[in-house]
């Protein structure tokens, strides 16, 4: 039986067409009929043509989050938007915050006039008004107890003082026997009244002799000298405190074991204002996070906020892609992997702008394969075996944007 010629062409036009398609979509390294063909008959010419691949443009993303919660107020990003540094993204409802700042504000107003009064020239003046006081009652006070030492120490003064006493003693004891021996009444009779004039004036000699001899002598010196000690001390250890005193109010670090009332009350005016200044900081801190601005310039990728919502800390209410760290990744095929180093230029388009070349640095290649078959034993398997490679994108215009496709076009080095 004779074949019809239709029946034979027809399954040949339909192999040349597979085959042309597989060359075309598969084989083809440069994009060209005519480098498939090479590629297939000449290995090593399909390695000597530039290495090209694709991906997408990639960002570092950021999720922004109240610190504390809050009442959203209002946001003023959409998505797509393009933001700055210092830029707005939303408010939290600061009222009650600013209530609180301004009785903080109050307080520490009220601590201040408080330290004014404390380190004010009168009061400057009272403190150098006591350290002369306190110098005065010093020099009093050591020159008693100097007096004490040498009455109670003199043993010259002592006998001295000793004999006197006994000289009065018996002036008194001779009075005495005249005025007994002596009859009549003192207030009529002449002799009588002379007899007691002697005995009163030996009564008033010995009282003194006796005196001088106690004050020189005996149990109750001791005494008084430990006292007037203690009152020196007393008084130095104010002076100290006082002196301390001036030398704070007149700019001196105030001493950590500075004592004294003077003191006490100047380190609680002090300690009064720093708290006073300290709540008045945190409430102004407090009021800033409910302001969230953004710290990098990006492009607003996505939004969950909206005015009226009340939201935790930490609730991500929106993210940011960084436009100053745009990344692309792509694959390069294992047999070609040699041709990529870490630092490598490659020029990079994407259809948004024609014509226009950006430049990216290779800054990763992966160790490790993807898209790897199960059995890898032949060559043409091998090449089925690719490697992620990450450049880091140079666009100081900011036309790029993250999620537009591109092509990259290895720089060979």
């Amino acid at each position: 039986m004779k074949r019809n010629p239709r029946r034979i062409i027809v399954p040949i036009v339909l192999v040349l067409a597979v085959l042309a398609a597989v060359w075309y979509f598969v084989v083809r390294p440069a994009g060209s009929l005519a480098a498939a063909w090479a590629s297939i008959v000449n290995p090593s010419t399909a390695s000597s043509t530039a290495l090209t691949a694709s991906g997408t443009v990639e960002t570092t993303e950021l999720s922004i989050a109240p610190e504390v919660p809050g009442k959203i107020l209002e946001v003023n990003v959409q998505e797509g938007d393009v933001v700055k540094t210092g830029d707005v993204l939303f408010h939290l409802d600061d009222t009650t915050l600013k209530i609180q700042r301004t009785i903080a504000a109050a307080n520490l107003e009220t601590a201040k006039i408080a330290l004014q009064q404390m380190t004010s020239p009168a009061a400057l003046a009272a403190a150098q008004k006591l350290v002369a006081q306190d110098q005065q009652d010093l020099d009093n006070a050591q020159s008693n107890l100097n007096n004490q030492i040498y009455y109670s120490t003199n043993q010259d003064a002592i006998q001295n003082a000793q004999a006197s006493l006994t000289l009065a003693d018996k002036n008194l004891s001779n009075a005495q026997k005249a005025y007994n021996n002596t009859p009549g009444d003192p207030d009529k009779d002449a002799r009588k009244a002379y007899a007691y004039q002697r005995l009163y004036a030996a009564q008033q000699t010995y009282d003194s002799a006796l005196y001088t001899y106690n004050w020189w002598t005996g149990k109750p010196n001791q005494e008084q000298i430990d006292l007037k000690t203690a009152q020196v001390a007393l008084v130095k250890a104010k002076l100290a405190e006082d002196q301390a005193l001036v030398a704070a109010l007149s700019g001196d670090p105030l001493p950590e074991d500075a004592t004294g009332t003077g003191i006490v009350q100047l380190r609680q005016a002090r300690l009064n204002f720093q708290i006073a200044q300290s709540n008045l900081d945190l409430l102004d801190a407090q009021i800033r996070k409910m302001t969230v601005t953004s710290s990098v310039d990006g492009v607003v990728m996505t939004r969950n906020a909206e005015p009226g919502s009340v939201v935790n800390a930490g609730a991500a209410l929106l993210t940011l892609g960084r436009l100053d760290r745009l990344t692309i990744t792509v694959y390069v095929p294992e047999d070609r992997l040699g041709e990529v180093m870490l630092g490598q230029t490659a020029r990079v388009t994407v259809d948004s702008f024609p014509g226009v070349i950006f430049t990216a640095t290779v800054s990763y290649i992966s160790d490790q394969a993807e898209f790897t078959p199960r059995n890898v034993q032949t060559v043409s398997g091998r090449k089925n075996t690719v490697f992620a490679v990450k450049l880091n994108l140079n666009d100081t215009s900011g036309k790029l944007k993250p999620g537009m496709p591109a092509d990259v076009t290895f720089v060979p080095k």
